[in-house]
Formats: C-alpha cells, sequence, structure tokens
C-alpha cells in the first residue's frame, strides 16, 4: 500500500511544479521516490516517512539554490536594451523638461538626457539607459 502512496506523492509534487514552476515542490518528489523505494522492501512506515521528509528538505535545501541559479540565466533582455552603450545624433533638441528625438533602426524614439541638461540638435548622444519609453542619453563631447 505504501508504494502507492509514495507514487502519488511523487506525482502530486510533479503536477504542482509543472504549474507552478518555483521549484519547490519538485524535491518532494525525489523524496518520494527515495521513500518509494525503500517501502517496496516492506520497511514499516515509521521509517519511509521521516527518510522522505528528511530527503525531501536536504535536497530542498541544498540543490534548490542552485538550480533556481541555473535556470535563470540573467535577466531577459528586450531589443530596445540593444541600443544601449550606443552611439546617435538627436534628431530633435532635448530641453530641460523637454524631450528631443533620437531615430534607432528606423523608427525614432523620445530620449531625454541624464542629467536634464540641455542638448541640441544634430549632436551625438550615447545611450545610457531605458526607463519607461524613453532613452535616457548623454551628450558625447
Amino acid at each position: 500500500m505504501w508504494v502507492y502512496v509514495w507514487l502519488g506523492v511523487t506525482v502530486l509534487a510533479l503536477v504542482v511544479e509543472f504549474f507552478t514552476n518555483d521549484l519547490l515542490s519538485v524535491w518532494f518528489a525525489g523524496g518520494g521516490i527515495v521513500a518509494l523505494i525503500i517501502s517496496a522492501f516492506n520497511v514499516p512506515w515509521y521509517v519511509h516517512v521521516p527518510v522522505f521528509l528528511a530527503v525531501s528538505f536536504v535536497l530542498l535545501l541544498c540543490l534548490r539554490k542552485i538550480a533556481v541559479k541555473h535556470f535563470s540565466k540573467g535577466d531577459t533582455k528586450i531589443n530596445a536594451d540593444s541600443a544601449i552603450g550606443k552611439i546617435y545624433v538627436l534628431i530633435s533638441p532635448i530641453a530641460f523638461n523637454q524631450p528631443g528625438t533620437i531615430k534607432i533602426n528606423d523608427v525614432v524614439w523620445s530620449a531625454i538626457s541624464e542629467d536634464n541638461t540641455p542638448i541640441e540638435q544634430g549632436r551625438k548622444v550615447k545611450v545610457v539607459d531605458i526607463k519607461g519609453n524613453k532613452y535616457i542619453v548623454e551628450e558625447v563631447k
């Protein structure tokens, strides 16, 4: 009977992990597999239940951080991020609290200066950041 209980626990943990994707319940599936193997040899329940808990929590505490780091390979970049660090020509001037425009890949974007200083039209600017739908730029001297 315990073999079916641990098989159910393992399947349930994997189904929950599939729908949540938090890397929390998958470790209980590992504990369930170990408990399933132990219970297949007719070991009493008071042995395989603590083994299930111990294996599950050891896996959770030791491997979750590594797995999260491995599966989250940095921030998701958007196409607009590729403009950061590049130099463009200012199409319209940036005034105090008034955005100018730059052209990136044939698309005109709003641009504001990093330190809110005015920049004249035609000057070269370097993109340093993106905030909302505006590029943050600094004048290239």
